[in-house]
């Protein structure tokens, strides 16, 4: 699993995970009550996935955190 979690307050929010759980590749994009957005990424190895996340999470963070600020009215 590759998550990407950010400090608001004294409070840590995990802001999008990626994980094979089930047995798929998938990404859960979550708000700050934990809800989340699953998004299927398709036939990929477990390798591929992981590059993916870490790759995505390096040049998205700042747009994910935005997105989740909205999302929490911040």
């Amino acid at each position: 699993m590759v998550q990407y979690e950010t400090k608001i307050g004294d409070r840590w929010y995990p802001v999008v995970r990626y994980d094979t759980a089930h047995g798929v590749a998938h990404k859960d994009v979550l708000n700050h009550e934990g809800l989340r957005e699953k998004v299927i990424l398709g036939e990929m190895d477990y390798k591929e996935a992981l590059n993916l996340a870490d790759a995505d999470i390096r040049e998205n963070w700042t747009s994910y955190k935005a997105q989740f600020l909205r999302r929490m009215g911040k």
